[in-house]
This record gives C-alpha cells, structure tokens and sequence, in this order.
C-alpha cells in the first residue's frame, strides 16, 4: 500500500512539473504576434545553430569517456561506446521525466557491462558534486564581471512608471523562489531528522569523501582536461549561437559565460528538460545584457529577442538530447538482437 502510494506522489509530481512548465511557456508566449515569430524564426542563421548542436552533442561523448576514468577507479571496465550510450540515454529521459536520467543512465550500463548500479551511483554523486562547484564558481565570476549590468536593470526597472516594474518585481520575485526550490530539494534529504549543525557538518564530510576518491583515480590528469573540456563544450554551444541572431550577434566571451550560468540555473529547476524554465531564467539573462525585454501584461509584442534566443538554444539541445538518444537506443537494440539471436 505505502509502495504504491509512493508510486501516485511521484506520478503527481511529474504530472505537476509538465502542467508548471507549459504554463510558464503560455506566459511567456501569449503575447507574441505568431506571425512575425516565425518570420523571426525564418531569419536565423541555421548553420550557427547547427554548430551549436555539434557542441551539445561532443559534451555527451566528452562526458561519457570521462564516467569510464571515474569507473575505472571503482576497479572495473567500461567500453566507450557503451559509457557514451548510457550517458545518452540518461539525457534522453530526462526530456520527459525529471531527474530520472542518472537511473537510466546507470542502469543502461549496468545491463551492457554488468557493473554494480550502486557503484556507478557513486561516480554520478563525484560527477554531481563538481559540476555544482563549476557552476556555481561560473556564477560568482559571472556576478562580478556582470554587476554593472544587473544594477543598470534595475536602475531601467525603478524609472519606469507605467506600472510594468510591477511585472518585473513579480517576476524577480518568482525568480527568487525558483531558486529556494532548487536549494530546497539539493538540501532536504540532508535536514530530514538532522539537526542545523549535524546537516552543515555531513554535508561538508560527504564533500570531502567525495573528493577522497577522486584520489583513487589513476588518470587524474585526463580526468581534468574531461571535467574542463565539457564546461568548454557548453560555453560555446550557447556563444556560438549567439551569431545566428543580428541581435545577439554582438555579445562576448563574458556574457556567453554569463548565459551558460544562466541556463545551468534553468535547467536545475526540476521542469521536463527545462521547458519554461530555462526560457526565463535566460531571457532575464540577456535582458540584463541590453538584448530584448521582458513582456508580462496584455500588450501584444511583434518580437523579443529576448525569447527568441533561448527558444532556438533550448530547442537545438533537445533536438540534439532526441537525436542521440535514439542513436543510442537504437544501438541498444541492435546488439541485443545480435547477442540473443532473432525471434
């Protein structure tokens, strides 16, 4: 009974995240003239975008030959096809259910190369812990070399005085809340029956075991250039698209950075692939880079930069999250029927 109970909540909850991500695409859309969004669309550079897909698609494979550096440490062998399969399919899931990507991921290749899943569990919490240390380094740098910036907007903000500043306080304020969510769900498991000084103190030792082994991994300098050159791959699948638009054709290195930070914050909010929520979470982004506005009451807008770029972005990465993950699937397939005959 209490199984199946938790089979309904968490049922619910995914039903939730699909209803709270459309309803942020309905608001951020409802006021868009459709024909001239497609006309807008109709102008994009595709050959950018299609780079940016390249991108996209070599941080899965980078990412897949570096779970294997992480595997070997634990005293077992993965092939590259198969880590760079699993890596794939993992993302792949997580278009449609959140969060169950690394269940998917582990068990894909547990089932190709037998490993334990509670071992290659443990690798994916190495991998989680310094891809949150990353982005969340990215965000300090990106705040102080883009905090002219964010006080000029909010300097726009306070001066204009036809009530719209309503909708961005809101806005902002909605903003502010998404992120307790994300921290909320990073910390609840550590405060459930915890005291506030036991939880700040086992998060910091589980930090530290974390990065203990690290130290059983042989290849600890190929391991990092892996860790480096993933992070490189997702800076230029967004600054490279920024020349498929004449609007955000002129933003540099530092505020390709600053929107990658502003997508990763997107993506932690636990929406099907980050529908809704990386679209906001990057348009606030560019708004604060001077490029478009934010558009929240009945006015009906012919175009919005603003929105238009994480729409081409966060529609190319899912293309590419689709792609791969029947490629991937496909070969999955494919070796089945060869090892177990066809029927």
């Amino acid at each position: 009974m209490q199984k199946n109970n938790g089979i309904a909540l968490k049922f619910v909850k995914y039903i939730l995240s699909f209803l709270f991500a459309f309803f942020i695409i309905y608001l951020l859309f409802r006021n868009q003239d459709p024909v001239e969004l497609f006309r807008a669309i109709s102008e994009v550079k595709i050959g950018w975008v299609m780079l940016s897909m390249v991108f996209g698609a070599w941080s899965y494979i980078i990412r897949g030959l570096r779970w294997i550096v992480l595997i070997e440490a634990l005293g077992y062998k993965s092939s590259k096809k198969n880590s760079i399969i699993s890596v794939s399919v993992g993302y792949f899931t997580n278009l449609f259910i959140p969060r169950a990507g690394e269940l998917s991921r582990c068990t894909t290749l547990n089932q190709t190369e037998d490993i334990p899943i509670n071992k290659l569990f443990g690798t994916i919490l190495i991998e989680r812990v310094i891809d949150v240390i990353f982005l969340f380094s990215f965000m300090i740098l990106t705040l102080l070399l883009k905090f002219p910036d964010i006080i000029s907007l909010y300097n726009r903000v306070q001066e204009q005085s036809d009530g719209r500043n309503n909708y961005y306080k809101i806005l902002l304020f909605l903003s502010v809340i998404l992120l307790l969510i994300i921290l909320y769900h990073f910390l609840k498991k550590r405060i459930k029956r915890l005291s506030f000084y036991k939880q700040v103190k086992d998060f910091f030792v589980g930090l530290k075991e974390g990065f203990k082994s690290i130290n059983n991994i042989k290849r600890k300098s190929t391991f990092w250039i892996q860790t480096f050159s993933i992070w490189i791959m997702y800076f230029l699948m967004t600054y490279v698209c920024f020349f498929c638009m004449d609007d955000t054709s002129r933003l540099g290195i530092s505020d390709g950075l600053f929107l990658l930070v502003m997508g990763g914050v997107g993506m932690l909010i636990p929406t099907p692939g980050g529908i809704g929520s990386y679209h906001v979470i990057v348009m606030i982004g560019l708004t604060v880079l001077g490029v478009g506005f934010i558009n929240l009451d009945s006015t009906i807008v012919d175009y919005n930069p603003a929105l238009l770029f994480p729409t081409i972005m966060h529609a190319a990465q899912t293309l590419v999250a689709i792609i791969m993950g029947f490629i991937s699937l496909g070969l999955i397939f494919t070796a089945k029927k060869k090892k177990y005959g066809s029927p």
